[in-house]
């Protein structure tokens, strides 16, 4: 018999265990897939020649051999963007790709299609499940108006033109808070190439986007929702993982909510035998095939 929780935030109690809401793998918690990760950032300063103002920059430093592997990382980071600033060439957006590194996030599971792993599951920074798809393209396009109807919104013109000049090509749009996301179902690609680059820039995504692209070597996408959106705490996630338990109670208590609305295809048919299982992955945890908030 399974038991349901209840507890109690601003006069309200809330179930703490939706059944619907589908289940981690089986593990007392998640940690980094590579084990021990040295995660160190450091900031240096220096006067600008031309206003004398003292400025600052951070570099971020990731290591799975050693701590002064990952401080060398920092400083040389933290140099570059200072050298960059200080020269009117800003590159703070560098940060995001870094911040975001995978090898940082815990592990919770793969993907698996006829080839062998098609994308890895983590946990990033807050509590959201996250995919990190090697080849599936997700594009990830932020548009700022967030939307909550019922009504199906209109896709954005600039895919309806690629997959008018692409026959080759076949997407899966679907409607996030914010944004749209993109995923190609036809055919994969290199996160790094110039081609996922051109492609990324033409639908719309954003430069750091494209960046994380090209320096994780993954196309990004989040599962479930960001816990502030779902009115929930996030979850803190240390370089030692999560709980399982912690992160499934995260799960059941935003589950009322989607983090993607599946909306139409547009393209070419054609679905690659290594990534429909991203799509039906991402589909089940996204619950992209229900009307419910986005969040």
């Amino acid at each position: 018999m399974r038991w349901f929780g209840k507890r109690s935030r601003d006069g309200d109690d809330l179930p703490v265990d939706d059944p619907a809401a589908p289940k981690l793998p089986d593990a007392a918690r998640f940690a980094p897939a590579r084990g021990r990760i040295y995660r160190i950032v450091r900031t240096i300063g220096d006067s600008d020649p031309g206003t004398r103002k003292r400025v600052y920059r951070s570099g971020v430093g990731v290591s799975d051999l050693s701590e002064a592997q990952a401080e060398m990382e920092a400083h040389e980071q933290a140099r570059r963007a200072l050298a960059d600033a200080l020269a009117s060439r800003e590159t703070a957006r560098a940060g995001y790709a870094y911040h975001a590194d995978k090898r940082l996030e815990p592990y919770v599971e793969s993907v698996r299609g006829a080839a062998g792993e098609a994308a890895r599951v983590t946990v990033n920074g807050y509590g959201s499940l996250v995919m990190n798809a090697n080849a599936a393209m997700f594009v990830d396009v932020d548009t700022g108006d967030e939307i909550n109807e019922p009504r199906e919104p209109i896709v954005p013109e600039s895919l309806s033109d690629l997959v008018g000049r692409r026959a080759d090509l076949g997407f899966r749009a679907y409607r996030t808070l914010a944004g749209w996301r993109y995923l190609c179902t036809s055919a994969e690609f290199d996160p790094a190439s110039d081609e996922v680059q051109m492609l990324l820039s033409e639908l719309g995504s954003d430069e750091k986007y494209i960046l994380l692209c090209r320096i994780q070597k993954t196309f990004r996408a989040r599962l479930t929702p960001k816990p502030w959106r779902a009115k929930e705490r996030p979850l803190s996630v240390g370089a030692d993982g999560v709980e399982r338990a912690k992160l499934q109670r995260v799960i059941d208590r935003t589950w009322k909510y989607a983090t993607a609305r599946y909306i139409t295809s547009l393209g070419s048919s054609v679905v690659a035998s290594q990534i429909q299982p991203v799509v039906d992955y991402h589909d089940l945890w996204t619950q992209a095939q229900v009307k419910k908030p986005l969040a």
